[in-house]
């Protein structure tokens, strides 16, 4: 790589690749120097035969030292791990790379997630070339545009030529790199897909020993971040209240704090605390909003990042034709599920009128009263969720599964103290082992411990994410799975009034994994423990891997 450019941001150039006698690990090399000039550090591959230039490229010297390659026998595991890495560094995201055919599809859940989070995700699909299309030939599918317009860019790469790559194919494929990682973070992140055709052979080939490089340094384009836009004045009224969904940032608290309004933070919002924080709000926003008029009544919601958690948010507050709506959001994909938001704004001011002001503090005050009177958790479930929460320091980071226990925790959890993350887009249960794992990975070398709190289902439905080969680094992870037996949710939903044999097969969906067995077998050390015990576990010392399966009244 050469030198740094005039502006400091990192080289303006990368040199071409080795030649190898194989256009497809030549391309491949290329493709590695120029994500890696980019920022990009972490890289998940899953196993196959045409994607195999992309592992024999990462043997160049200069790309070894540049990337930390990971290895996943799933592909949907490979992709949540990858998301998992964007989440603990964004603008160092996460790149999966699988070869052809039906393991592209499995990356879909994840890209969804990625799409509709605003999280950055770099997709590399290793694809036959163009000339084995429609042919029969096999793993060969239609690949381009697989994922839709969930994608912020999508290229199709054509395949270099076969016995080494061109000085213009290898352009291309640099150029589409730094389109794709300029789509993926700039102001409007989310994922990107490179479908790259790569022809046989798919390995290095004894190459003459004269041969030289194609054509000289490749120009790797760069797209500076943009600025933070300008604020704009928003009136605050005597009864004003923030809501702060996943994601909003400490924007929303400092809002709330600064106007004094009651603040309705969601657990991965990154603003949950201080003293305008409202506890239980979910429950007694409900009791408000269905009781009409009343002193705790809002006239008007500001709204930061992606409110998803609670129906007395998303549908009684910022449904009602009574409550103004302002949305602040950077990008063009504002979240506004009510249709209700009369103003859009990229970043806000508030201002007051000396009344409003005084107004608000009275508004405030009377929420905090309100809520200094609601009930603590009444279930286990609960208990251990907020135990997991308290057990949480500044240096540790929670991923929070996207059922029961995050709503555990928006009713009955304080101030956070830890980076929470939770796959808020699309609010699956797919991936929330490899997502943690992923985190897990970033954050190699940081002080304190990442942890997943996750109901059964979802650790059922991610138990490959738990398969790491022995050649792979280590992970330090813990994973706490409150087991009760079932999806929790569908109680709490309307589904509760369905008969009980209805509800308990087809909802609950109970499942008979012994858990325990099943991460002992997949090679994680693990232990059922008592709610009662939960913090004794988690303040044991522990490195590497270890899942805590918590059950009512069992241990062992």
């Amino acid at each position: 790589m050469t030198g740094p450019d005039d502006l400091g941001r990192g080289p303006a150039s990368i040199d071409p690749p080795t030649p190898c006698g194989s256009g497809a690990v030549e391309e491949a090399e290329a493709i590695w120097r120029a994500l890696a000039a980019l920022g990009v550090r972490d890289v998940v591959l899953a196993p196959g035969s045409r994607s195999a230039p992309f592992v024999y490229a990462l043997q160049d010297a200069t790309v070894a030292a540049a990337l930390r390659p990971h290895v996943r026998v799933d592909e949907r595991a490979a992709a949540f791990t990858a998301l998992g890495i964007s989440r603990a560094n964004p603008a160092s995201p996460g790149v999966v790379v699988t070869t052809s055919g039906t393991a592209t599809a499995h990356l879909h859940a994840a890209v969804l997630e990625a799409h509709h989070a605003g999280v950055p995700l770099i997709v590399l699909t290793a694809d036959r070339p163009a000339e084995l299309r429609d042919t029969g030939a096999n793993q060969a599918t239609r690949q381009a545009g697989l994922y839709g317009d969930a994608v912020r860019y999508a290229f199709d790469l054509p395949a270099p030529a076969a016995g080494g790559a061109a000085a213009v194919e290898l352009r291309t494929a640099v150029n589409a790199v730094a389109r794709a990682f300029a789509a993926a973070t700039g102001e409007d992140p989310g994922p990107v897909h490179l479908n790259v055709c790569l022809r046989d052979p798919l390995t290095p080939v004894a190459a003459s020993l004269d041969a030289a490089p194609a054509g000289g340094p490749i120009v790797l384009t760069r797209r500076p971040a943009q600025p933070a836009p300008e604020p704009v004045e928003i009136r605050v009224t005597g009864r004003t209240v923030v809501v702060a969904g996943d994601g909003a940032g400490p924007a929303a608290r400092a809002f709330a704090e600064e106007h004094r309004l009651p603040l309705f933070a969601e657990p991965s919002s990154d603003a949950r605390g201080g003293d305008a924080l409202i506890g239980g709000y979910p429950e007694l926003l409900r009791e408000v909003m269905t009781a009409g008029a009343g002193a705790l009544r809002p006239d008007r919601a500001v709204v930061f990042g992606h409110p998803t958690l609670s129906r007395p948010v998303v549908t009684g507050l910022l449904g009602a034709p009574d409550v103004d709506v302002v949305v602040v959001h950077p990008g063009p994909r504002w979240p506004d599920a009510a249709r209700r938001a009369g103003l859009v704004v990229p970043a806000a001011a508030g201002v007051a009128t000396p009344a409003a002001a005084q107004g608000q503090r009275a508004f405030l005050a009377a929420w905090r009263a309100a809520a200094s009177a609601a009930p603590g958790p009444a279930s286990w479930q609960a208990r251990a969720a907020v135990t997991a929460w308290d057990a949480c320091g500044p240096d540790d980071v929670l991923v929070l599964g996207s059922s029961s226990v995050v709503r555990d925790l928006e009713q009955h959890a304080g101030a956070a103290r830890a980076t929470v993350v939770a796959n808020r887009g699309l609010a699956g249960i797919d991936g929330l082992v490899s997502t943690a794992t992923g985190v897990a990975l970033a954050r190699a070398g940081r002080p304190g411990r990442v942890r997943a709190l996750i109901g059964d289902l979802t650790a059922v439905h991610d138990l490959t994410g738990l398969v790491i080969g022995p050649d792979e680094p280590a992970v330090g992870l813990d994973v706490v799975v409150l087991d009760d037996g079932g999806g929790r949710i569908f109680s709490g939903l309307e589904h509760r009034a369905a008969p009980p044999a209805v509800l308990r097969r087809f909802f609950t969906t109970p499942h008979g994994v012994d858990l325990v067995a099943a991460g002992r077998a997949l090679g994680v050390p693990a232990a059922a423990v008592t709610p009662g015990g939960l913090a004794a576990a988690l303040a044991a010392p522990a490195t590497g891997r270890r899942l805590l399966v918590v059950r009512e009244g069992s241990a062992g």
